[in-house]
């Protein structure tokens, strides 16, 4: 895998980048940099211009907070997490430390030799878009410290709903699979299903046509996958090309079933109308059960995405249970 390959990849996994198209990832990799810090390295201090924001790709940071003569740690930042994006974005300055508590590898950006300002006065709606990625992590923060509000107040209502949908496909996002998910197990069902999906070959597809294709592809796996599930069930764009199904009142068997059908269902979509396209999508899938194999949403979200990796590690086009 190439380093911006890799930077792609990561990025996907971060709940500020997940839910950006692939040609502005592609941006997005192209200004960053990987850069090692060692144990005890301060990345950055309190009250210094907020250049950059960072992802952790290996390690663990910590996050200071300077006051008075204690030194406190108010947050620790592990794989796949983003951290001084508030301030990086607010325009303000450092309002804690961070330093390495391992030894660690981030993702900086942007990288050396670029600046912000540069880059979002060529690239304006990247920068909307993260802007708007960051409003909506602090909203479903204030959002869980005040549920009563959610009961009575239409208009936090809406913004909740806005929060928990993907904007390009109109199906749940990943914010709703690791956060509201657990609240509806078990009401929804005394057995759900969760199936992770991945798309074996959709780099092929989205570097072989381009990312406009590459979105058409995403959209038309989102409407095949809605139209592969019950009433009660409920379909899911996880992060970048991952989805998601939440099978209720589901055993083993019919999951098995249902899996396949979607399997099926994806390899048999015609893609010759996207950019001439004359692949076929092939899907690895993971299958975990509730409660048999885990009793919590955060459990069975990480038992299936592992199967799903278990499946495309061994040739794809699979589904592993």
């Amino acid at each position: 895998m190439s380093i911006k390959s890799e930077k792609v990849e990561l990025l996907r996994k971060v709940d500020l980048f997940s839910q950006l198209r692939e040609y502005e990832l592609d941006i997005i990799a192209d200004y960053s940099e990987f850069i090692p810090c060692k144990k005890g390295d301060a990345v950055f201090v309190q009250g210094s211009p907020s250049d950059n924001l960072f992802v952790v790709d290996e390690g663990r940071i910590g996050i200071i907070s300077l006051d008075g003569s204690d030194d406190a740690v108010i947050a620790q930042i592990v794989a796949e997490e983003s951290f001084g994006e508030l301030d990086f974005l607010g325009r303000t300055a450092r309002s804690a430390s961070a330093f390495a508590e391992t030894d660690s590898m981030l993702l900086r950006f942007p990288s050396v030799g670029n600046t912000s300002e540069e880059i979002f006065q060529k690239h304006s709606f990247i920068f909307a878009r993260l802007l708007y990625a960051l409003l909506g992590t602090i909203s479903l923060r204030i959002w869980n410290v005040n549920q009563l509000l959610h009961e009575k107040t239409g208009w936090i209502f809406d913004l909740h709903k806005q929060l928990l949908c993907d904007r390009m496909t109109g199906l749940y996002n990943q914010i709703f699979l690791k956060e509201d998910f657990v609240t509806l197990l078990p009401e929804i069902g005394s057995c759900v299903a969760l199936l992770m999906i991945k798309p074996d070959n959709f780099k092929e597809i989205n570097d072989g046509f381009g990312h406009e294709a590459g979105d058409h592809v995403l959209n038309l796996m989102a409407i095949f996958l809605h139209s592969e599930l019950g009433d009660r069930d409920i379909g899911v764009r996880f992060r970048g090309d991952e989805y998601a199904a939440i099978l209720v009142d589901t055993d083993r068997k019919k999951a098995l079933a249902k899996a396949e059908e979607i399997r099926q269902t994806f390899l048999d979509m015609d893609l010759s109308g996207v950019s001439g396209c004359d692949m076929r999508i092939r899907v690895s899938i993971g299958l975990v059960l509730y409660p048999e194999e885990a009793d919590n949403s955060a459990a069975l979200v990480a038992a299936a995405h592992r199967k799903m990796f278990v499946a495309r590690n061994s040739g794809g086009n699979r589904i592993v249970s």
